[in-house]
């Protein structure tokens, strides 16, 4: 195999961890976000999506050149496509640093996220991201050896790192749920102090009562789901386990959700009979 025949074969399989960076967006969303984080997120969004194009293009004019040299094999169709492998594998580099600064915002404008959780997460990423920075000069100035083993080096890291990827994408999630369940559990001590107040009035609260332990068990079912569904995530350290884990998790986050859109309709219940006997919860 020549050297420019190694380059085109490394080259395409990092066309495939690029796709595979942009896929962990589907966990990106604008919900629940104050005007000021969207902002932020929707510009570093931008500046992704403009990389992509660059490294579409880019990508375009590798294959273009790969053909051309391919049919006549001389040294001008030779430079041309070594020309234009380091200039496609720079933009590959620079559509990963974007999307990992995409990332990145993301994960530090979530509230529901411990702040010493998000903290490590960022500087994490951050890890990564001058890691590829510091890739750049070299393959900009990479012989056709060079670009080969750039373009190699590239690939291997993303491979190994890409199960980080799915650990953040999980934690996010995790902590969603967490965040949740924490808001109901305060809610469902109120809501257990007012009965106790009408009951003490004289009031009727035993369809109060049910309904309150019903919406208390399933915040007991949610909570072991949320708590199997981050031991999953936790556990994410290689590629190797990375997708079997993830996807565990993420079912164990499925049924946490169901079980806090169940408790969500008790809770509906709960505020409407209050209301009923005119009493409310602060």
């Amino acid at each position: 195999m020549t050297k420019t025949t190694k380059i085109i074969s490394t080259l395409a399989v990092l066309a495939i961890l690029v796709g595979l960076m942009s896929q962990s967006a589907s966990a990106l969303t604008l919900k629940e976000r104050d005007a000021n984080a969207k902002a932020k997120y929707q510009q570093a969004q931008g500046q992704y999506q403009k990389e992509v194009n660059f490294y579409k293009s880019a990508r375009q004019d590798f294959l273009n050149a790969r053909t051309k040299y391919q049919q006549f094999r001389n040294a001008d169709n030779k430079k041309v496509l070594e020309d234009a492998a380091r200039n496609y594998l720079e933009k590959a580099v620079k559509s990963l640093i974007s999307r990992l600064e995409t990332i990145k915002n993301w994960v530090a404008n979530r509230g529901a996220l411990p702040e010493a959780e998000k903290q490590a997460i960022v500087a994490e990423i951050n890890q990564d991201i001058n890691w590829l920075n510091e890739r750049l000069p070299k393959i900009q100035t990479a012989s056709p050896t060079a670009i080969k083993e750039e373009a190699k080096t590239v690939r291997e890291y993303w491979k190994n790192h890409r199960a980080k990827v799915k650990r953040i994408t999980g934690q996010i999630w995790a902590a969603r749920i967490s965040f949740v369940i924490g808001k109901a559990e305060g809610f469902s001590v109120k809501v257990d102090a007012k009965i106790q107040e009408l009951k003490a009035a004289g009031k009727d609260t035993s369809q109060l009562e049910t309904w309150l332990s019903d919406f208390n068990q399933k915040l007991s079912l949610a909570k072991e789901k949320y708590e199997a569904a981050k031991a999953k995530f936790q556990a994410i350290s290689s590629l190797a386990e990375a997708n079997h884990l993830f996807r565990e998790g993420h079912q164990f986050i499925k049924e946490a959700d169901q079980y806090i859109r169940q408790a969500h309709a008790q809770l509906v219940q709960i505020v409407k009979e209050m209301r009923k006997i005119g009493a409310t919860v602060e």
